[in-house]
Parts: C-alpha cells; sequence; structure tokens
C-alpha cells in the first residue's frame, strides 16, 4: 500500500494516538481480578421489588461482602455493573449494618416501609473499608436509584475493587435486583 506523503503525518498521529489509548486502556484493565470475596447468600439468587413507580427513588443494597482469604483486605469502591434501561443510579453509599438495622436488600427513600433510610447514616464511601480475613463486613453498599421508565433488565454484576497488602484487585460478585413497576403497596399505620 503506498501512502501519499501528505497522508504520512496524520497516519503517523493516528497510530501514536492509538498506541497511547492501548496503553491506558490496558493499565485500566491491568487490575487483577481478584478471588477474596464472597457475597453470601444474597450471591445466590434474585432480589426484588414489583412496586416500583416511575420517578420514584430506591435503595438497591449490593452484597455485604465476606473475605474468604487469609489476609485483611481493604474495600475501595463497589458498583453495580450493569444498570439496566429505566433506571439510573443517583448515588452510591457505604452504610454500617448497626445503623441500618441489618443489610438493606431493597428500600423506599420515602421513609415507608420496614428499614431505616441509608442517607441517615454515616457515609463511608470513598474511604478504605478493612474486611478482616475470613470473616464479614459491618459496611455494605447501596445504590440510589431512581426508576425513569420501564425497566428492561436487571441490575446485576456487582463490582468491587479492594486492596490486599500492597496490591489492588477487582472482583466481581454475583448479584441481582430485579426492579419492575406494579401498584403501590399500602402501609398500614
Amino acid at each position: 500500500m503506498t501512502v501519499p506523503p501528505g497522508h504520512r503525518r496524520l497516519l503517523s498521529a493516528l497510530l501514536v494516538a492509538a498506541c497511547a489509548w492501548a496503553t491506558t486502556a490496558s493499565q485500566a484493565e491491568g487490575v487483577p481480578e481478584g478471588s477474596a470475596l464472597d457475597g453470601g447468600m444474597q450471591s445466590a439468587g434474585d432480589v426484588g421489588y414489583e412496586h416500583a413507580r416511575v420517578g420514584e427513588e430506591y435503595w438497591a443494597g449490593l452484597p455485604l461482602p465476606w473475605n474468604t482469604s487469609s489476609e485483611d483486605i481493604e474495600l475501595t469502591d463497589a458498583h453495580f455493573g450493569h444498570v439496566p434501561e429505566g433506571i439510573e443510579v443517583i448515588e452510591y453509599r457505604a452504610v454500617d449494618v448497626n445503623e441500618t438495622d441489618g443489610n438493606v436488600l431493597f428500600a423506599r427513600t420515602d421513609g415507608t416501609g420496614a428499614m431505616p433510610d441509608p442517607s441517615q447514616a454515616r457515609n463511608y464511601a470513598g474511604h478504605p473499608v478493612r474486611v478482616k480475613a475470613h470473616s464479614g463486613s459491618d459496611i455494605y453498599y447501596v445504590a440510589r436509584i431512581k426508576v425513569t421508565g420501564p425497566v428492561h433488565g436487571a441490575l446485576r454484576d456487582c463490582r468491587f475493587h479492594y486492596r490486599q497488602g500492597p496490591r489492588q484487585y477487582r472482583q466481581q460478585v454475583g448479584c441481582s435486583t430485579i426492579v419492575s413497576l406494579g401498584p403501590p403497596i399500602k402501609y398500614e399505620d
């Protein structure tokens, strides 16, 4: 293939840009997959809510992280890897089970229902959360979500980032939260 002289610079610039992009992408993906975490029973099935309404906001919990390894870890981030059409994630929080009367699987944000509002608990997101070896964390992650329309699929593929010693890891932990539109629940006083 013959490249006209005027196009050689453009071709060179494109090759340099492609190499820079590939290097940056591989560095971001260069965090190895870990195996220290388990999501317990919450990873084994679906959590569901069949009474969502368009325009309303809810809390969707990620699995309570369990460190199955023989070394302590520090969680640095967690999020849903897949957010379906019809749901918008507004924020992620990391809260203490002792401040929310347990692990919130799914809850309303308006104060109705049985679970306390996680927004009233201290937010540990953005700070490393230590999980001792062979034990569960008291801190878990929740996402504040808004239903924007018909929901097509589940919130799933919970992704955790953590440090173990000097090494950083990422790990996908099974999770599935199915949100369906339906009539509101009537709460008794």
